[in-house]
Order: structure tokens, then sequence, then C-alpha cells
């Protein structure tokens, strides 16, 4: 009984392709993975006085840093001073919200005039501080429930890119 084997040099490990096949596989996944998630966050957020057109959702965008290096980054976030707090909440005890804050959301959702919502601001803003409130927990919920999904997504990714790399 004989056995041989042949070997041939094909294949982006040989052509040096490699890198290449590598980082547009991983490129591709994250790009897909930060825009499931950028989606799944603007899909939980409170929607402030200004809704979808302005406040904190309009400021919510995902992007990806890195592309083609080694350290390549998904980043889903938000410029917003009020993100971390309407993500994490407020502790009972904290300090209150700054001055003139809460003004405009006071007219709009409480429905009071002006000149009412400066005159009550102030207790409000002292309530908040005492009581705190709860987190919307909206980009910490969006990775939480698409973990599965995320990591279907660099499965498949990975599977294309070792198919790649064999030359087929």
């Amino acid at each position: 009984m004989d056995f041989k084997i042949h070997i041939t040099k094909q294949g982006a490990f040989f052509d040096g392709t490699a890198p290449d096949v590598i980082n547009a596989a991983l490129g591709g996944a994250m790009y897909e993975a930060t825009q499931l998630l950028e989606a799944e966050v603007k899909k939980n957020t409170p929607r402030g006085v200004f809704g979808a057109q302005g406040g904190l959702l309009s400021t919510i965008h995902g992007e990806v840093v890195g592309k083609g290096t080694p350290v390549i980054k998904g980043i889903v976030g938000t410029q917003s001073k009020y993100g971390e707090v309407v993500e994490k909440g407020r502790t009972p005890g904290a300090k209150m919200p700054p001055a003139g804050a809460l003004i405009q959301w006071m007219e709009l959702k409480l429905g009071m005039d002006a000149e009412t919502a400066r005159k009550k601001e102030f207790v409000i803003r002292r309530k908040i501080g005492k009581k705190g409130f709860k987190g919307a927990r909206m980009f910490e919920q969006a990775f939480d429930n698409n973990f599965e999904k995320l990591t279907e997504i660099f499965d498949r990714k990975g599977f294309l890119m070792a198919r790649a790399l064999d030359g087929k």
C-alpha cells in the first residue's frame, strides 16, 4: 500500500493576500455588528422633548475605527452630555441636574408655560437629586439582548475568511 501526498502552494497564505483577506472579513463583521447595535440602542433610547429629530436619540452613532490595522474597534456611542445619565440613571442623594436643564422638558412634557417651569424647576431638580431615577440601559441592553446575533455575525464572517484563506 502506497500513500502519496501532493502539496500545492495556493491560497492566500502563499500568495501574500492573507492580511487583506483577514482585514476584509473582520472589517465586514465589525461594520455589521456596529450597525446592528446602533439600531438596537436607538430603538431603546427614550424620546426626549425633541423626539427623533433632536436630543439624545439624534446623537447616537456607530463607527468602525482602525480598519486594516491589528486593532479594529466598533463603537456605538453618543457625544451628548446627557447620554451617560440616561444610560445609568441617577443614584439617590447625587447632585441635582444643572439649573436650566429641565425647563424645556417641563414645558413640553408637563405642559407648563415658561414662567411656571422656571419657578418649579428647582423643586424637580431637588427631587431628582434626592430620589434619583433608573437608567434606560439602552447600550447595555442592546449588547446583552443581541449577543447571540453578534456571535453569529463573527462566526459567519470567520467561516468565509477561512474559506478565502484556503483559496476557495
